[in-house]
Order: C-alpha cells, then structure tokens, then sequence
C-alpha cells in the first residue's frame, strides 16, 4: 500500500465553519483595531478575518477555530488565536494493489495571529488523520513554516505562502511513506516513547526521565486497529495521540501516578506536535526531497 497526494474532487467529510462559528469561537480574528493599547500608532494592523475570506477564494476553508483565553487581572490583549483550514479537494490517500483509494488525511493550514502587535500571521502545515479524527503538525525538520508581517500583507503575498504551502505536501507524504517502511525494535521504540515523554514534562531530550516499563508499554499500545504494527509512522502516531491528549499516565510526588492533561494551549499544542514529528523523523535516513 502506497501514500500519495490527490487533488481530485471529494465530498469532504470535515464540517466547514462559517464566519458566524468561526465570530463565536474566536472573536479576535474579527477585531477591528489592535487590542494592545500600547502599540505604537504606526501599527500597521490587518485583521485575520480578512486572511480567512482571502483564502477561502483560494479554496482553504475554516475547519477550527480557538483562541487564547483571558488571564485574570490581564489588560485584555492577549489576542493570540488558530484557525486550522483545509481544502476539499487536496487530500493524501492510501492506494492499495489494485488501484483503490481511501482517503488517509487531509492536508491543513494552520494559521496563527494576534493583533496585540506581537505577532505575525503565521502559516504551518498541519494534517487531520480520519480514523481518529486527530490533527498534528508537521516539524520544523520539513520547512513547513512561513509568515507574513502585518504591513506586508496582501493577496498576492497570500497565494505565494499557499502555494508554497501546497508544494511542500508531497515531501510530508514522501517521509510518510518512508516512514512506514521504517520498522522499529522494542528498544527503538521505548526510546521514542522516552523522547516523547521529555518533551511533555519540558525537559531537555539529554536529560535522564526514570518511567517504568509498563508506563512504557501503556504509552505504545494502540488505541485502535489502525494504528497496530511496529513501523515509525504506527508508533509515532500512537505517542503523538497519547502525549496531545493526555491519554496517559506519569509518577509525580510520592511516586504517585497521576493522569496528564490534555493540551489546550494553542502555542504549546503547536509547538509539542511540531517537536514530536522532528523525533519521529530522527529514526529516518537523511531526508530527501521528492523529484518535482
């Protein structure tokens, strides 16, 4: 079985949000003014609902959307907030001997601004696996980061980073593929999980973690018949679903085992699933770009 990229029409099965849902679940993408009273009055300010609508002509559409919350006592502008978008007709499928498709995941902008003056609109590249409907984002390792700064931005600044967005697909789905191709040992994969489980606790990946076997073989048991099997992308997938929503457990005081939270920041859940692909990716030969 093979993994490729198909731009073919499809009847996605993802509910597109409209800009009334979109307006409820994150009423800072529809500012109209900086939300940061101690910008400067030379900020130049464009607001994410305007880069929502633009692309939308481009055929992204928003699937979700989350903002940062308040802080108590905070003067109100933290306005840092993620709209994930995808495209009905750009999707990556599974190809098996006899030529037929099933649809794997699909290919998702994720789209991260703040109009406190402390960001830019940045765009990484995300997927949403359908047998779990779990999203992660690609590392840092495929170059799949770019931005645009408020005073730079305009449409045809837009379809450059999106088609640049959509020419960096093929490289994800080739390490994909490679990466099923990778099959792991127990010690491999134990290490994996450790790597996994440093990155969570926020410590550095040199840093000795003292986890027991059965933490362990907890973290690496699949949750579902899809996910069985000793390959790097089956294992990573595993421990990244594990590590994203606390579906397990680890020893605090006294030894004490206690279940992880799920993830809710919106930097934070970015920035570990970036850092979880650039372990798995470890366990690849040099990467190598596909033949264009």
């Amino acid at each position: 079985m093979s993994t490729m990229i198909s731009f073919r029409d499809n009847n996605i099965s993802e509910k597109f949000l409209t800009n009334d849902e979109v307006k409820r679940l994150c009423p800072s993408a529809f500012k109209t003014a900086p939300t940061n009273p101690d910008v400067s009055e030379k900020y130049t300010y464009a607001n994410t609902a305007t880069v929502i609508n633009d692309l939308e002509k481009l055929g992204w559409r928003p699937v979700q959307a989350k903002q940062c919350r308040k802080k108590e006592g905070s003067k109100g502008i933290r306005s840092f907030h993620m709209i994930a978008l995808q495209n009905e007709n750009v999707k990556i499928v599974d190809r098996d001997k006899d030529g037929g498709e099933t649809i794997d995941s699909y290919p998702r902008i994720i789209l991260t601004n703040s109009h406190d003056g402390f960001n830019s609109f940045m765009f990484r590249v995300g997927l949403i696996r359908l047998c779990c409907s779990n999203g992660l984002c690609v590392g840092d390792s495929m170059l799949s980061e770019f931005s645009i700064r408020h005073i730079n931005y305009t449409f045809e600044r837009l379809r450059e980073v999106v088609s640049k967005v959509i020419e960096n697909i093929p490289n994800i789905v080739n390490t994909m593929n490679r990466m099923k191709k990778v099959i792991l040992n127990d010690e491999q994969k134990h290490n994996i999980a450790k790597e996994m489980i440093k990155i969570r606790k926020g410590i550095g990946l040199n840093a000795k973690v003292d986890v027991d076997d059965d933490t362990i073989s907890d973290i690496l048991t699949p949750l579902r018949p899809e996910d069985d099997g000793n390959s790097l992308w089956n294992v990573f997938n595993v421990c990244q679903e594990k590590m994203t929503k606390g579906l397990f457990s680890l020893p605090g005081k006294n030894n004490k085992y206690r279940k992880q939270r799920r993830i809710t920041s919106i930097k934070r859940d970015i920035d570990y699933n970036s850092r979880l692909w650039d372990v798995a990716a470890k366990y690849l030969p040099e990467y190598v770009t596909v033949d264009a």
